[in-house]
């Protein structure tokens, strides 16, 4: 099962090191989603990322930074991706990926590599953002060439639940950064549920 990371929503001191740490254990995507942070903000965190992993890192925002670093992974967010045809999206350029909230919008991601599914269960870093994902669920991929992601509210405890419902992966937020100081030691149990 895939494991993805995503941003802390807030710019904190010594980020960058602690991303390197977590591609350094073995992270393969990194998602950069700070939805306050300016563009010098993310090129701040770009840069104190080791360029090695700057292939792995997938952007939420300031999609013209992928051309100032080896950046290849571009995100979509549900809004933008409605508001654009999806057969514009260059084939090969980028590794192209986005978010859905209900099953039936399934169809309407066909050209992307991946997606995002949920909240799975109460946010662990939005308060109030709360799981719909009914108890004894299995997801059921219609022969989708598109990965399906598992996200929101997905504790250590959690993980292996979300591998019982067949989704493709998992993205952890909340158990990752809501306590920087154990980031690497959870990302290494999640790494070890991920892989069981």
């Amino acid at each position: 099962m895939e494991l993805i990371v995503i941003a802390k929503p807030t710019v904190f001191k010594e980020e960058s090191n602690l991303i390197n740490q977590l591609f350094e254990a073995g992270l393969q995507i990194f998602h950069l989603r700070k939805e306050n942070a300016d563009e010098a903000d993310y090129r701040k965190i770009v840069e104190g990322i080791l360029p090695e992993y700057h292939p792995r890192i997938a952007l939420h925002h300031f999609h013209t930074l992928a051309n100032d670093y080896n950046i290849n992974r571009i995100h979509h967010t549900e809004s933008f991706r409605k508001s654009i045809t999806l057969n514009t999206l260059p084939p090969q350029k980028h590794i192209w990926s986005t978010s859905i909230h209900q099953l039936s919008d399934i169809d309407r991601i066909r050209p992307y590599h991946y997606c995002f599914y949920g909240p799975v269960f109460n946010s662990l870093s939005k308060p109030g953002y709360m799981g719909f994902i009914p108890p004894g669920f299995r997801l059921n991929k219609y022969n989708a060439k598109t990965k399906l992601i598992a996200l929101g509210g997905i504790g250590l405890n959690q993980i292996d639940q979300v591998k019982a419902m067949n989704f493709d992966g998992i993205a952890l937020l909340g158990s990752i950064w809501n306590d920087p100081a154990q980031a690497l030691i959870n990302f290494k149990k999640a790494q070890q549920h991920c892989l069981a």
